[in-house]
């Protein structure tokens, strides 16, 4: 073989190796996906098929992103009014993650102090219902993140209870209608005192930042994410709408500029 055609052929695939290497978007799971696929990456948890749309951005991105939808005649799936996309088989109990979720309020969102969940990445737990460690909320004209951990161990004589939960809330904005919210978290789960780290931007800017911190909760199954809306208790408006973009996910080497290009805030 020509030498020059040998070293090009190997500086091709030293670039190949090396891109798949820092490259960490996780295209196996979540991610975007035709309607007809919807079901092989997602799990959809609403009281009717109906209440979820794939539909053009409403920001004209160019993108396709999916309208959620709940109504106060619906039945209470897990104890609430909900319409929310759960990626499939994505558990993770410690180490690093990164998600990206994407929320956007209509020009007919009404504005009511009951709070409904638009985001979450959430805790599995063995029929003990505890707040999610991260939470994204509307409430009133507020958009607040939410955020709960507990040290403690699940099971025992000093065990997770609601009340020993630490609990913080942040308000990220007021409420914008007719544009997109961008969020990108890097987690680093862990319930030990001393370790676990939390960083979440908005729109290309950091609004959180926890380190040598715990994030979470001791877990059996992982932490996952959802998306799209969830009214706890009861529905106070007769009907909500809400577009979302599907939740990308990355690995440890990802960075934020790499999850944040997969948002609808980046045409």
């Amino acid at each position: 073989m020509n030498y020059r055609l040998f070293s090009l052929a190997r500086f091709i695939v030293l670039l190949c190796i090396s891109a798949s290497a820092f490259a960490q978007v996780d295209n196996s799971r979540g991610g975007a996906v035709p309607a007809e696929d919807f079901y092989k990456r997602y799990n959809l948890q609403s009281a009717d098929p109906a209440n979820i749309e794939l539909l053009p951005d409403p920001a004209g991105s160019g993108k396709t992103v999916l309208r959620a939808r709940v109504r106060n005649t619906d039945e209470k799936i897990f104890g609430g009014f909900r319409t929310e996309i759960v990626p499939l088989k994505e558990f993770l109990r410690e180490g690093v993650r990164w998600y990206a979720l994407s929320v956007y309020f209509p020009e007919n969102w009404q504005f009511h102090p009951s709070p409904t969940i638009i985001g979450q990445l959430h805790t599995s737990q063995k029929n003990k219902p505890f707040s999610p460690p991260v939470a994204l909320i509307a409430q009133g004209h507020d958009l607040n993140l939410e955020l709960h951990f507990n040290h403690r161990n699940i099971e025992g004589p000093d065990a997770v209870t609601r009340e020993n939960t630490v609990s913080q809330k942040v308000r990220l904005d007021k409420i914008r209608t007719q544009q997109w919210y961008c969020f990108v978290i890097r987690a680093d789960w862990s319930h030990t005192p001393g370790s676990g780290s939390l960083s979440l931007w908005m729109n290309g800017d950091k609004a959180y930042e926890s380190l040598k911190s715990p994030n979470a909760y001791q877990t059996q199954g992982g932490n996952y994410p959802k998306a799209g809306l969830y009214l706890p208790g009861s529905m106070m408006v007769p009907e909500r709408s809400i577009y979302l973009d599907f939740i990308h996910l990355g690995g440890p080497k990802s960075s934020y500029a790499e999850m944040a290009a997969l948002t609808p805030c980046q045409k």
